[in-house]
């Protein structure tokens, strides 16, 4: 048999989706874009449509899987409300920078702007979030349209890019055309540009790696690591960039956070050599732009990223190179090796500040979550994924969970809440090989909990550590440092999330200690390989790693009073 001579829009949309090697799309379904929901019919088991309960888990599970895979991930919602949803996974992918595309159906051609049903200004909305808004307004275009939308959003720093798909056009047809996907070569450093870095490195006494990022391959992992080791460079990772390195490398010394290891603060300051790969200095790492962003003699500054117009937005670098990461990290690893004993001996210093700094604060009388959160971390298969949203429970997680292996920490750096749940799902579904462990908070957890009947129905490998405090704790912190004991808004009335858990047919515990933590999770693992979901009751008043709620001062390593 012949193959058909024409497409329909929504089926070209969806052949250009798969020519670029993506087979999985998150949607929630609307009328607005029944043309490409049919063509993803047609396909049968040979595409994998993702239902979801809400347009932001939806997009936040397409995010998730494009930083997993390097292919964009694909989200699909209707008009209007659809589209005000899903604004939190552009906003997300934008940050990350995450390859992402979001198909839109919109209204019928002719009636934008004409009061119609739900309509949408999507080149207004998206515009500050997306790297281009497309509008498919004729079907002959179609093709092109999505094509340049898949290749845009893995240029340079990869980012989201928005497809308006009007409801009328998606069903008109068109001659079927060649669709194979444009091949995108890595970005080479200049090699002058390379040998200026290699001089300036070897004069320098203080030197400090900082890793940002996403798009890292296994093999740039490698050449870096190769390089820092061989040569005793510290390296540090920017904000929840702590799995680009492994962080059992004699190398690596901390991640500059939230709360950073004292003495890597310290080393920080003083570096006379700063070489950032990838990622950006942003509010985090700039303690709120205090440090790091004014030039300084003392300090040489090298940043190397894909794109040039994002170079130097915090901090204005010495020598600023545009590059893929894995061509520059090869340069780098094939230089001689650097005979600097000093650097040696500052790398294993840090390298045991970062280690005293893993351990666990203890507070008199309170069961503090880090404990959990070192147990579980030493009994989780090494190449564990773990998923992150926002509040300080996600502190406790990122200073005393031990990352072994790349793309092993899927937490966004603008740190939106409600995230863990929906990453971990599609975490589970595009590496169905490894454990996958979404920590949330009470107040997280809720926010996308509904998607939970997805990873029931299809029985995926995760498990949900539900961190309960019964506050808003982030929030309550910062009231209580600015407004001691006049909190307002942060008290949480929670549901009972054993019986929540059981009502999807999710195996669930309660526990209190960290090794009932541990044991749980073995015993829930073992006769149960889909979803788990454990509930630890913390203390509300410890509120972060080193502190109480209700004082100022952070705790110190030991026993501290309560």
């Amino acid at each position: 048999m012949n193959p058909p001579t024409d497409r329909t829009v929504g089926q070209v949309v969806v052949d250009v989706i798969r020519a670029h090697g993506v087979r999985r799309a998150y949607c929630v379904p609307g009328e607005s874009y029944l043309g490409v929901l049919e063509a993803v019919r047609e396909l049968g088991s040979e595409f994998d449509l993702v239902v979801c309960r809400h347009e932001g888990g939806a997009a936040y599970m397409a995010e998730a899987s494009g930083r997993l895979t390097g292919l964009p991930g694909v989200c699909m919602v209707t008009r209007g409300p659809g589209a005000c949803n899903a604004a939190i996974g552009l906003h997300t992918a934008q940050h990350e920078g995450t390859p992402l595309i979001l198909l839109v159906g919109e209204v019928t051609t002719g009636t934008q702007g004409r009061a119609a049903f739900q309509d949408i200004d999507l080149q207004s909305f998206y515009g500050g979030m997306a790297k281009k808004v497309f509008r498919v307004t004729h079907a002959r275009e179609a093709a092109t349209v999505m094509r340049q939308a898949f290749q845009l959003a893995m240029a340079g720093t990869p980012g989201p890019v928005v497809v308006g798909l009007p409801e009328d056009v998606q069903f008109e047809s068109v001659p079927a055309t060649s669709l194979l996907p444009r091949d995108c070569p890595a970005t080479a450093p200049d090699d002058s540009a390379v040998a200026r870095l290699l001089t300036k490195l070897r004069t320098a006494q203080r030197p400090l790696i900082l890793v940002g990022g996403t798009q890292w391959t296994a093999q740039a992992r490698t050449f870096l690591l190769d390089f820092a080791q061989r040569n005793h460079i510290p390296v540090a990772s920017t904000f929840r960039r702590l799995d680009l390195m492994a962080n059992t490398s004699p190398s690596y010394v901390g991640s500059i956070g939230v709360v950073t290891p004292p003495e890597l603060s310290t080393y920080l300051a003083q570096s006379d050599l700063l070489l950032l790969l990838g990622g950006q200095l942003g509010e985090i790492e700039t303690a709120r732009y205090s440090r790091l962003t004014e030039p300084h003699e003392s300090r040489y500054v090298v940043h190397v990223l894909p794109s040039a117009e994002l170079q130097g937005l915090a901090l204005q670098p010495n020598l600023a190179i545009t590059s893929d990461m894995e061509p520059v990290c090869r340069a780098l690893a094939s230089a001689p090796v650097m005979q600097t004993p000093q650097w040696e001996q500052q790398c294993r210093s840090l390298k045991a500040a970062y280690e005293n700094f893993l351990r666990p604060v203890q507070f008199a009388g309170r069961i503090n979550p880090a404990n959990a959160v070192e147990l579980l971390s030493q009994t989780l298969p090494t190449d564990t994924i773990v998923t992150l949203g926002a509040g300080n429970y996600t502190h406790f997680v990122l200073r005393h969970h031990v990352f072994h292996c790349a793309d092993s920490l899927l937490a966004p750096v603008c740190a939106p809440m409600g995230y863990s749940v929906p990453a971990a799902i599609a975490a589970a579904m595009e590496a169905p090989q490894r454990e996958v462990v979404a920590y949330a908070g009470d107040g997280c957890f809720l926010m996308n909990a509904q998607e939970l009947v997805t990873a029931a129905q299809r029985k995926l490998r995760l498990s949900v550590i539900l961190l309960n405090n019964g506050i808003y704790g982030s929030i309550r912190m910062h009231q209580e440092l600015k407004y001691p004991g006049r909190p307002i808004a942060t008290d949480l009335h929670n549901p009972d999330f054993m019986a929540y858990a059981t009502s999807m047919g999710i195996p669930a515990r309660r526990v209190r200690e960290p090794d009932q933590l541990v044991q749980a999770w073995k015993e829930l693992r073992a006769i149960h390989q889909g979803p788990i979901l454990i509930e630890m009751m913390t203390d509300p008043e410890i509120v972060a790693p080193q502190r109480l709620i209700t004082r100022a001062v952070p705790a110190m390593h030991g026993t501290v009073a309560p």
